[in-house]
């Protein structure tokens, strides 16, 4: 896990390697274990040699900051090299480096390092950029290939680590997060209305967009080039389709099994480690999963297990009674953490500071607390459960939007037993309690400025978000919700959160294999009565303790963001709301007002205004 900075530049853009080394210093807490700097340049023959930071010759940066994971000794340090023609830098882990390398070694290649960075060099030698629809796991990286002039621009499937593009006249610049750009001569951050306006109004972002207008996202799931005789990226070229995936298993028993044994798999790869591996443990059905399969693959007797968990004593959202129950059922070392809305506010500017950009809920500080405790407690490498709930469709809005497909196609009998038997002795009598909500929540966003009024300087026309995933069939229902509605955003916000105290973030649920497994199973296999997830309960079902496996509510790592902002960060939002804010310039103040009155009148009845304050406010 690491950040990592390249620059590629025609020599009449006049660039110090000063200017690399600051962009790198930026991201210092993403790798504080080792730094790197390359600087290369053509040569009259043709080939490219690396040279000292005083020679103005050099037309490719590539630097580093390292968080030493797999091969903590100096031959993991980048950038890496290999074969005298390509050269990495890159953030992630690539779990299946083992199997690759044992396969490259038959194949004549030899290796220095035991370090997956390596592996990934020798692997594009060898299959060139089909070498990325191997690798399982989570990456952001830039390859300079020599021989063919150019370097190569890479995300994982799902997007998990972080790379960003920017541009200009002779001039490319490669980064882990945003706020490296502002040390880069010639760059101004100008907003992105489109997004601004999507996010103040909904919540939502295009995965493909970020907050300001020149910064590109590098697409997951994809490669690109940059071509050093053009100096311009090239269109990104897919490796991954999950499209063409047919939903072919149609057993519940057959998909509880198949699930349960290609977790077990994918979990036993994320704890490849050389450096501590925790839990952060929520208290679900997807982190308390994890939790024990991990228990049960390492010697927990000996060594036991870290788990990471968010407690708010005497809040509905408090979970501590299911965590309690999972570390008792392993033996695990808990750590807890309370969050607290003072401190929130001392921290607030440090806080979005490493995010670059707004996040969605005071969840994400709730996270921000865990990452900070992980590494107290000399813990470097957590699983987490995120992506569970999108891979199996688990979230309530997906299981009515299944029921609604059913009643479309005239399936009264199946829905007639969801419905029913949700309300009997062993159904999920909370599918029911969640309709009304949920409709409240559909009229909201029919009309999303029913809550707040965009000024002419953000109101951009838009395709309604609602009315599109409406529109969705199935299979695109399906991988929206990995692709593009929930998952990107938290994903982002998780790994600034971990990545602002040195501390990696895994997560066995987005294994693109395992995510292919859940594609092929059918909608029916997913529900039973109220209940999500049927595939994990049902393959879990003897690992689990009951108290987690018959859990009807889901929660993640939450505070009680209604009564905060109701109790001790009122104040701060009644003197923000007097201020000249840049804000006004894009939100009628009047329905800010409005939404706040509503808020504390409200008190947590309805969780909209809430959000779209807090929304408002960190913006």
């Amino acid at each position: 896990m690491c950040g990592i900075t390249a620059l590629f530049r025609d020599l009449r853009v006049e660039l110090s390697p000063d200017v690399v080394a600051k962009m790198t210093e930026e991201i210092h807490h993403r790798g504080p274990d080792d730094a790197g700097m390359i600087l290369l340049s053509p040569t009259p023959a043709g080939d490219w040699q690396t040279c000292s930071a005083d020679d103005g010759q050099w037309r490719l940066a590539l630097s580093a900051r390292r968080l030493s994971i797999l091969d903590v000794s100096l031959t993991g340090h980048m950038p890496m090299g290999y074969q005298g023609k390509y050269w990495l830098v890159y953030n992630g882990e690539v779990y299946n480096f083992l199997e690759l390398r044992h396969e490259l070694e038959v194949l004549g290649h030899s290796f220095r390092s035991n370090a997956d960075t390596e592996v990934i060099l020798a692997a594009y030698a060898e299959w060139g950029t089909s070498c990325f629809a191997r690798f399982r796991g989570m990456w952001g990286l830039v390859l300079f290939d020599a021989e063919r002039n150019q370097a190569i621009l890479c995300r994982d499937r799902i997007g998990i680590k972080p790379l960003y593009l920017w541009q200009r006249a002779g001039l490319v610049a490669v980064v882990s997060e945003i706020k490296q750009l502002l040390s880069l001569p010639g760059f101004t951050p100008v907003m992105n209305s489109v997004t601004a306006a999507e996010y103040l109004q909904t919540g939502y972002e295009q995965p493909q967009r970020s907050f300001l207008r020149d910064v590109q996202v590098v697409p997951a799931g994809c490669w690109l080039t940059v071509s050093f005789n053009t100096l311009f990226p090239s269109p990104p070229q897919r490796y991954w389709y999950p499209e063409r995936i047919e939903a072919t298993i149609t057993d519940t028993e057959t998909a509880g099994r198949l699930f349960a044994e290609k977790l077990h798999e994918s979990v036993a790869l994320h704890l490849r480690s050389d450096v501590p591996v925790g839990c952060a443990l929520s208290g679900g059905m997807d982190s308390s999963a994890l939790a024990v399969l991990v228990a049960g693959l390492t010697n927990h007797q000996e060594v036991p297990l870290n788990t990471f968990t968010v407690t708010t004593p005497g809040s509905l959202t408090d979970e501590r009674d299911y965590v309690d129950a999972v570390v008792k059922h392993i033996h695990a070392v808990p750590h807890y953490v309370t969050p607290d809305p003072v401190t929130f506010l001392q921290e607030m500017d440090q806080f979005l500071y490493c995010h670059d950009e707004p996040v969605g809920s005071l969840s994400m500080y709730a996270g921000y607390c865990i990452a900070r405790l992980t590494k107290k407690s000399n813990v470097t490498v957590t699983l987490n459960g995120q992506g569970g709930d999108e891979i199996l469709s688990g979230y309530w809005q997906s299981y009515l939007l299944y029921l609604r497909r059913l009643a479309r196609h005239g399936q009264l009998v199946s829905l007639m037993q969801h419905l029913v038997g949700s309300a009997m002795r062993d159904g999920n009598p909370l599918l029911l309690a969640q309709i009304p909500s949920m409709f409240r929540r559909y009229l909201l966003r029919r009309k999303p400025a029913s809550l707040v009024r965009l000024r002419q300087t953000l109101d951009v026309e838009r395709p309604s978000v609602l009315k599109k995933l409406l529109a969705l069939n199935e299979p695109e229902w399906r991988l929206e919700q990995v692709r593009t509605m929930f998952l990107p955003r938290l994903l982002k916000w998780d790994d600034r959160n971990s990545m602002a105290f040195s501390v990696e973030g895994r997560y066995p649920f987005l294994d693109h294999q395992l995510i292919e497994l859940c594609l092929s199973f059918t909608s029916q296999t997913l529900y039973r009565c109220g209940w999500t997830k049927w595939p994990l309960r049902v393959g879990l079902r003897h690992a689990l303790p009951g108290k987690i496996l018959h859990r009807r509510s889901k929660l993640a790592f939450e505070v009680p963001q209604d009564a905060w902002l109701c109790g001790p960060l009122r104040p701060a939002i009644e003197a923000w709301l007097k201020q000249d804010r840049p804000l006004w310039d894009y939100i009628e103040r009047a329905d800010v007002r409005h939404l706040a009155q509503q808020t504390w009148q409200l008190r947590g009845k309805r969780q909209e205004p809430g959000q779209a304050l807090f929304r408002l406010f960190v913006f």
